[in-house]
This record gives C-alpha cells, structure tokens and sequence, in this order.
C-alpha cells in the first residue's frame, strides 16, 4: 500500500495505492487519527488502485467512520475495491 497524503487548513486527502491488508488499514486509521488530533473535521480516502481489502481491515475503516461521524468528524471513502474479502 502506498500512501499520499494532500492537506490544507481545511482537510486532508489520503490517495490510497495497492491492496489493504490488516495492517494497512490500523496504520491508516493512525494516520486519520493523527489528523483528528491536529483539528481537521473534513477527511477523505480515495482508493485509486486498490484491488483488494481485508475483511478486517474494512472493518476497521468502517468503525473509524462511524467513531468519527459520531464526534462531528466527516471521513468520506471515494472508489471502491474490486475485491474485499
């Protein structure tokens, strides 16, 4: 997975690259998380040649969305895998 990461005073894009594995996705809720942290409420992950996540790691995306929706965070997902098992 290859991540690159565009930001402003405003929000942060994550441009995902390569499958997602469980590893992946906790070191990608770490990094969303540390953005949280700083004060940004407007985040988005796009998946631009993703081919596959774990069924644990989109578990794990799944719930950072909702634990951040709940405290008033957006986190928007763009691009869907072909594969998620």
């Amino acid at each position: 997975m290859t991540v690159k990461m565009d930001c402003d005073e405003q929000g942060v894009c994550f441009q995902i690259e390569g499958d997602i594995y469980d590893e992946h996705a906790e070191c990608l809720c770490g990094m969303v998380n540390s953005q949280v942290r700083r004060g940004i409420k407007d985040l988005e992950i796009q998946l631009s040649a993703t081919y596959y996540i774990s069924s644990r790691g989109q578990q794990c995306l799944q719930g950072l969305k909702e634990m951040l929706g709940n405290q008033g965070i957006c986190l928007s997902f763009k691009g869907q895998p072909t594969s998620v098992n």
